[in-house]
């Protein structure tokens, strides 16, 4: 089993998240198909975010990929932001489904460029903001 490639579309919103800061995340799923990785969701930045607004777009029992601009205060003050690639492939996906994930995950990282960081979470205990701003802050 081969791995899938991202459409055009996962690179124009990616770019505008990178270069724009428009979103707070993207998530991308490959299609019934699997012949591509999509856009799935698109989290506009807005001061009213909260975190289980992003694990409300992952699903127990289906992976995604997922772009997330991570923004957190370090203890000078100074403001860091880094962009993490997530790979979201619960436990309870069915073995093919994890393997055309995996195989695939890589064509999607490296038409990304500009993340920073990359995260495996198959749990939601996996993917918390204590996790993502300890990985921001390089603890």
């Amino acid at each position: 089993m081969s791995g899938v490639l991202p459409t055009d579309k996962c690179k124009a919103e990616f770019a505008i998240l990178r270069e724009k800061r428009a979103y707070k995340f993207i998530t991308f799923k490959i299609d019934a198909t699997g012949t591509m990785t999509d856009v799935c969701d698109v989290c506009p930045v807005s001061a009213d975010f909260k975190f289980q607004d992003l694990l409300d777009k992952l699903p127990a029992d289906e992976p995604r990929y997922l772009v997330l601009d991570w923004n957190v205060e370090n203890d000078d003050g100074c403001q860091l932001s880094k962009i993490f690639f997530v790979s979201w492939v619960p436990d309870t996906c069915k073995a093919k489904t994890k393997m055309l994930y995996a195989s695939s995950k890589q064509a999607l990282r490296n038409a990304l460029e500009g993340v920073h960081l990359d995260h495996q979470a198959t749990d939601y205990d996996e993917i918390t903001p204590e996790e993502f701003t300890a990985r921001t802050l390089g603890k």
